[in-house]
């Protein structure tokens, strides 16, 4: 395993070459001056430093790594480049790298399409990243290539140039940086160093953003960078090589200027409401991959929250100081998740005016965590959840986000959740939400809470979050008792929660449809099915349901579709055994259905089934559940 970054932070050795460079920085042409002539010579390093060559070790690099070897060579060369690499913990540098810089004012290496060398190791190692166009000063035509695979044997190395045309004045003739491989030095030297102009290089096909076509939702005044660029050619050994390409290789556009504008480092900056596509090409070649902006125009911060900080345990939010997070999204895909997003600094993934916000796209669930390597949150004294939430898509009857607290994870791990339904949620405006905690059905402990999830089977797929956090409000919030019967869904002192099972999924929300056998505006429960045999949900009771007193069961259903809708209790007291009993539904809208379980029992849950043994998708409405 290699023990060096992948990208590493290059900077200068000395103060003094920030200096120099500065000064040699300057403008090379003045009006009414003649432009320079810079030299042509392809050479870098043939037996020796070509003119004009100066060896520049990067910051905290072995400073000594570079030497001239005239044992070693290339095809009975005078000489070759020798380059040590440190043990891991040497004194001498954690790693080897520098720049070849033509100090002569630069070359114009417009006619050569690629830098070629000779190089092996004293073992197979694999170069992290190598290239050309550092220079310690604008780094304006960089070009890498990563994890060069050496050899123990000579064999021959092509770096393409993205566009040669580009490099009429280059400083920047050759770089590298390598780290120890499994923890131990080496060295390997490279000969013969220089440009070429090969015709064996075929095929160019650029891209930008790895050849994606992403889509970003923005707002006016947000800028963001185009990356990811590469240029990959055919050589004529038919290997394809790919090397990452500085912007100013690459020709931007946007499709609509009125939207967002991009200069020529790929720099996006969002001016107006709408949607535009930026594209780019290199030497005349159009790219792979494109960013579509969709601008909603002046950008709308959620309400700056007013809680005193010290009755705050923040996760996330600009107004206080967040506690530790693990990730405020664990890309749970084994478990099917599609969620994007929460993958920005400190989770945010859009950052406005200095207000950050994160943006959940191709929601189904998403999980921010408090407990591997941060300590989990102990609101036990915390009365409330505050939550932002702006959905960003039209929002339909029975869509909802049920958020769910996950305490103790993985040991003796309770959990409670709250589902906030249609009707509270609003399309492209911000809800904010004080949840009491005590409403969370089934977190009976909050001392150790180490998952918050965000969860809409994908009925809601696009979302920004914002201030995200626990507080005491000062008031203590009495507990909601579990339902008895009858079963109304309008006390509000009331917890009508309903577990789900099989993919199902409840809420209780205003009745949508007055008619029929449930005519009066109230509160109902919502059912939807995504069409898994067996789904369900369940509630357990505060008291038995005592069928001694009343065996007939009467309830208000909702349905278009004909289903049979099975309920059953479970729990009996004094070992009693489950029952269940069936009622068809016609499909004409609000029915009353009539369960008569013949029985003296006690129970203590009640489980209910819409379309129990088939696969029937679609939402449900139930109510007024009755004893007779």
């Amino acid at each position: 395993m290699k023990d060096l970054d992948s990208k590493i932070t290059i900077r200068s050795l000395l103060a003094g070459l920030l200096i120099m460079a500065i000064a040699q920085g300057c403008e090379r042409s003045v009006d009414g001056l003649e432009e320079p002539d810079f030299t042509e010579n392809p050479e870098v390093f043939i037996d020796g430093f070509s003119s004009g060559l100066e060896y520049y070790p990067f910051e905290g690099s072995k400073l000594d790594a570079f030497n001239v070897d005239s044992d070693v060579t290339y095809d009975g060369s005078d000489a070759s480049m020798r380059l040590d690499i440190p043990n891991v913990g040497s004194s001498e540098g954690a790693f080897s790298g520098a720049i070849f810089r033509d100090d002569n004012g630069g070359r114009d290496l417009s006619s050569y399409n690629a830098l070629t060398f000779y190089a092996k190791g004293s073992i197979p190692g694999t170069i992290n990243e190598l290239g050309i166009g550092q220079d310690f000063m604008q780094n304006q035509y960089l070009v890498s290539f990563n994890n060069l695979k050496l050899t123990t044997y000579w064999k021959k190395y092509v770096i393409p140039v993205p566009d040669a045309s580009k490099l009429t004045s280059e400083q920047g003739l050759f770089w590298y940086a390598e780290g120890p491989e499994e923890g131990n030095g080496y060295s390997f030297w490279i000969d013969d160093l220089k440009y070429e102009n090969l015709g064996t290089i075929a095929q160019p096909r650029p891209s930008i953003l790895s050849g994606r076509n992403d889509t970003l939702t923005s707002f006016t005044g947000l800028s963001s960078e185009i990356n990811e660029l590469t240029q990959t050619v055919n050589l004529g050994s038919g290997e394809d090589i790919t090397v990452t390409a500085a912007p100013a290789y690459f020709s931007f556009n946007s499709s609509d200027p009125s939207v967002a504008t991009v200069d020529g480092n790929g720099e996006v900056s969002v001016v107006g409401e709408g949607t535009t596509v930026i594209t780019a090409s290199l030497d005349e070649v159009t790219a792979a991959g494109s960013l579509t902006i969709q601008s909603i125009g002046d950008f709308t911060p959620a309400p700056v929250p007013d809680e005193d900080p010290a009755d705050v345990i923040s996760i996330f939010s600009d107004a206080y100081d967040n506690v530790p997070v693990d990730y405020y999204n664990g890309f749970f895909n084994g478990d099917g998740q599609t969620t994007l997003g929460g993958t920005g600094e400190g989770g945010a993934d859009i950052v406005v005016d200095g207000n950050g916000i994160i943006n959940y796209t191709n929601l189904n669930f998403v999980g921010i965590g408090t407990f591997m390597d941060v300590a989990s949150i102990d609101a036990s004294g915390m009365t409330h959840l505050h939550v932002d939430i702006n959905v960003r898509e039209a929002i339909d009857a029975g869509d909802f986000i049920r958020l769910q607290l996950i305490n103790s994870v993985g040991n003796n791990e309770t959990s409670g959740s709250f589902t906030i339904d249609s009707n509270t949620l609003q399309q492209n405006e911000w809800v904010s939400l004080d949840i009491p905690l005590n409403n969370f059905s089934g977190l009976t402990e909050r001392s150790e809470i180490g998952l918050l999830f965000f969860v809409s089977d994908a009925t809601i797929s696009n979302i920004f979050v914002d201030n995200i956090y626990y507080y005491d409000s000062g008031i203590i919030v009495p507990d909601r008792n579990p339902p008895s019967f009858p079963i109304t869904f309008d006390d509000p002192a009331i917890d009508y929660t309903f577990e789900v099972f099989n993919g199902a999924s409840f809420q209780v929300i205003d009745n949508p449809i007055l008619s029929g056998s449930n005519a009066s505006a109230s509160k109902v429960g919502s059912i939807t099915n995504i069409g898994a045999a067996f789904e369900g949900a369940y509630v357990d009771l505060e008291n038995n349901v005592d069928l001694s007193s009343g065996s007939t069961i009467t309830m208000d259903v909702y349905s278009t579709t004909t289903i049979p809708v099975l309920l059953k209790f479970e729990g009996g007291a004094n070992g009693a055994q489950d029952i269940e009993i069936t009622a068809n539904h016609s499909g004409s809208g609000w029915e009353e259905l009539s369960f008569d379980f013949s029985s003296s029992a006690e129970y203590s849950r009640v489980v209910l089934f819409m379309d129990a043994p088939g696969t029937t998708s679609g939402t449900f409405y139930i109510d007024n559940f009755t004893q007779n």
